[in-house]
């Protein structure tokens, strides 16, 4: 085997997790690289350039309650930004759109939506332990909806929850767990506007692609861009990897870090365990869509809301360019809104603001993008319980790491830079463990 092509990790998947666990195992002294099939790093994150300014294609939204995203922002000396503080609240009832001030609002809902939120609390009194708790482990097997359902909501209270909790998804509320919900709302405390700030209100001032560079050049990683994985065998204590132009890479361990739909694009010899298998065929509930659009003039800053069945249930301003605005918004189900299709995103805003007119709108289809399969992961009622020790537990030299496997901040940039860290972590002890074997070994045949 050529030396050139031989490493001790393999780190297959150049997303947060992938070279946050690059960047650690550099810093222990292990020669690394970097596989990823797109000809970019970032993974779900994508800073490009469209509507006349840079936008946010996947994964945003940073906050100094997410620790591990906030650490490498210090670590680095990023800035952040937000947008306009909304002044109005545009909401769908009934099929009746509602405007009004968006203080007002929050304000007719704040203990309604607080009494849900304080739920989570009694299920997590760990959030970065999840399933420490009997009661998440129960609940875990309930959906979303269910949960709306058996919470004593009113109509106008539900279909307005629905519409919130359809966009936390970026899917159907009937199709996901409750506890994925309760997994963001825990480290709010219940509070409705910390919650808001911590999920979607602040971002990178330029943009993820900084911080995943600022990384990846600490991590001083070989890094071969264009590079899928088809395959990825073990044999005697030595992984190859293979990609789908022919090239094999040999390593002492590999970490996997693709979405959990496209894990079964992989061909594993020895497989994966059944359960990682499984999971894997099972999918997620996020097979929605974030669409930008540029809209003439310059609107008074809002937030809006549907219900969960509309093709967009959350939109809301984000800055302004050139005298033009632009939103940012999302749906439930990619299949229903292109949102390339400027006629279409207008119809569906138009439910909010008759008067727009759409001058362009944008975005990036992640559930038909062969390397994702799925937006941000939220998972289904059990999954939870069923698989994450599963997927944090190695198969022999291969390791799982991404946000779907965080133990805190799963679905956020937060989750992957945690899984990178404590899998990165796990491979060292691994490969320490089979060094000091080998030395074991070697001195017992010397005697």
């Amino acid at each position: 085997m050529n030396d050139i092509n031989t490493y001790d990790v393999i780190v297959v998947g150049g997303g947060f997790s992938g070279v946050t666990a690059a960047r650690e195992l550099k810093s222990l002294g292990y020669k690394v690289l970097i596989l990823e099939g797109r000809d970019r790093l970032g993974g779900r994150t994508w800073l490009d350039n469209r509507l006349g300014t840079e936008l946010e294609m996947g994964g945003t939204y940073v906050h100094w309650h997410q620790p591990f995203v906030w650490t490498e922002i210090l670590r680095y000396g990023l800035e952040l930004a937000t947008g306009p503080k909304p002044e109005k609240m545009h909401y769908i009832i009934d099929g009746k759109t509602h405007v009004v001030p968006h203080a007002e609002f929050k304000s007719k809902l704040r203990n309604t939506v607080e009494r849900l939120m304080r739920e989570s609390n009694k299920c997590m009194p760990l959030p970065f332990n999840p399933l420490a708790s009997d009661s998440f482990r129960e609940m875990d097997g309930m959906t979303a909806e269910q949960f709306m359902k058996n919470s004593s909501l009113t109509q106008e209270e539900y279909e307005i929850l629905h519409g919130w909790i359809a966009s936390d998804f970026c899917g159907a509320p009937e199709e996901g767990a409750a506890t994925q919900i309760f997994r963001w709302w825990a480290f709010s405390q219940g509070n409705w506007d910390t919650h808001s700030a911590m999920v979607s209100s602040y971002r990178l001032k330029k943009g993820t692609k900084e911080l995943i560079e600022a990384i990846a050049r600490d991590a001083e990683a070989d890094i071969q861009l264009s590079a899928r994985v088809v395959k990825i065998e073990q044999d005697e204590g030595r992984v190859t990897v293979y990609t789908d132009d022919c090239l094999s890479f040999t390593a002492n361990t590999a970490i996997v870090t693709v979405p959990l739909t496209t894990l079964q694009d992989i061909e594993f010899n020895p497989s994966l365990s059944v359960e990682k298998q499984a999971s894997s065929r099972e999918g997620q509930t996020s097979k929605g869509v974030k669409v930008w659009a540029r809209i003439k003039g310059e609107l008074e800053a809002f937030d809006a809301l549907a219900p969960g069945w509309y093709p967009l249930n959350s939109v809301h301003l984000d800055r302004y360019v050139d005298g033009d605005s632009i939103v940012v918004g999302f749906g439930p189900d990619a299949s229903i809104l292109n949102p390339n299709d400027r006629a279409a995103v207008e119809k569906a805003l138009r439910h909010w603001l008759p008067d727009i007119e759409v001058i362009e709108s944008t975005g990036h289809d992640w559930v038909n993008d062969g390397f994702s399969k799925e937006t941000w992961p939220m998972l289904k009622p059990n999954q939870l319980t069923t698989y994450h020790q599963q997927w944090n537990t190695p198969e022999q030299a291969v390791f799982l790491a991404g946000t779907t496997y965080a133990n805190g901040w799963a679905g956020f940039i937060d989750g992957a830079i945690e899984s990178g860290i404590t899998t990165g972590r796990k491979v060292h002890q691994y490969l320490s463990d089979s060094r000091a074997s080998v030395q074991k070994l070697q001195v017992q045949t010397v005697k």
